[in-house]
């Protein structure tokens, strides 16, 4: 293998003492030069990366298309930000992924070849705050349950997936009467208990949301079957018709339910949603605890 370029010992030296990872790589992708912050970001001696191929860093799914972007960047040039996504992942020597930020800039040498050298930032911290703002933006402050957003990501997901999933459409029964009577602060623990109550009956993969007021929906993933839509349906009326002790009162609450499974009865959100509601109603104007989308 021939010898890797390197850098001007000046220019060395002053990326030497950069808080930020630097890697510079030739026009065949592999590593000349790494700082020390590298180790310290992704684990790896100096030694360990020169000469090496510069995908030693870059997750194995991701390798086609970052070599791809290299070559196309050693030719256009253009300082820039690899990648139009926010964050990008760098492999660790352990193996783990670490989020990051990239800054790249061509560099000639003397001779005429060119290295590119590529300002790898941690945006770790970052992502961890991103991770916590996304978290906050889909979930229902009061009872901690997910929200509108949180129910249509889930079932924008599973509706590109054709992933089979059913819905339960729940608004309370007496719930306006225990306002009236009781306080709101009283109506506010009611339903923080539902909130409680409903997350003890789905799984991980399930998805339990308030919509606002007395209304809530569950989202329950892989259910395509009626037979077993209505036994889930039985299952949340009966948990949430126990008595709730509100400051020592013993209060009943009700609820009807409307459901719907995908495809049977929509393959949108709006249709899906719409038949919950509709059968919701019809369960109420009965005075029935649950009834199917027909």
């Amino acid at each position: 293998m021939d010898e890797p370029n390197r850098l001007p010992s000046a220019i060395a030296d002053l990326l030497d003492i950069l808080p930020d990872a630097v890697v510079a790589v030739d026009a065949c992708g592999r590593v000349v030069y790494t700082n020390p912050a590298v180790r310290n970001l992704l684990g790896y001696l100096r030694e360990e990366l020169i000469g090496q191929p510069l995908s030693l860093l870059v997750p194995p799914a991701a390798r086609e298309r970052h070599e791809m972007l290299v070559g196309e960047y050693l030719q256009s040039g253009a300082p820039t930000m690899m990648g139009s996504r926010p964050v990008l992942r760098a492999m660790h020597r352990s193996g783990r992924l670490v989020p990051v930020s990239i800054s790249l800039c061509n560099l000639p040498l003397s001779g005429g070849d060119i290295v590119s050298v590529a300002v790898v930032h941690d945006i770790s911290l970052l992502h961890t705050h991103l991770d916590r703002a996304t978290a906050l933006a889909q979930t229902d402050a009061l009872t901690g349950l997910g929200n509108r957003l949180m129910l249509s990501r889930q079932m924008q997901a599973n509706l590109e997936n054709e992933r089979p999933f059913a819905l339960l459409l729940l608004d309370l029964t007496g719930f306006k009467a225990l306002n009236d009577r009781h306080g709101h602060a009283a109506g506010d623990e009611a339903l923080r208990v539902v909130g409680q109550r409903l997350l003890a009956l789905v799984r991980e993969s399930d998805v339990a949301a308030r919509l606002g007021g007395d209304e809530f929906v569950l989202l329950l993933d892989g259910l395509a079957s009626l037979g077993h839509l209505q036994e889930r349906a039985r299952s949340v009326s009966e948990s949430l018709s126990r008595p709730l002790s509100l400051n020592g009162v013993q209060v009943a609450l009700g609820v009807n339910i409307g459901g719907a499974a995908y495809p049977g009865h929509g393959d949108t959100e709006s249709a899906l949603l719409g038949a919950a509601d509709r059968a919701m109603y019809a369960a109420k104007r009965a005075g029935e605890p649950y009834r199917s989308a027909g």
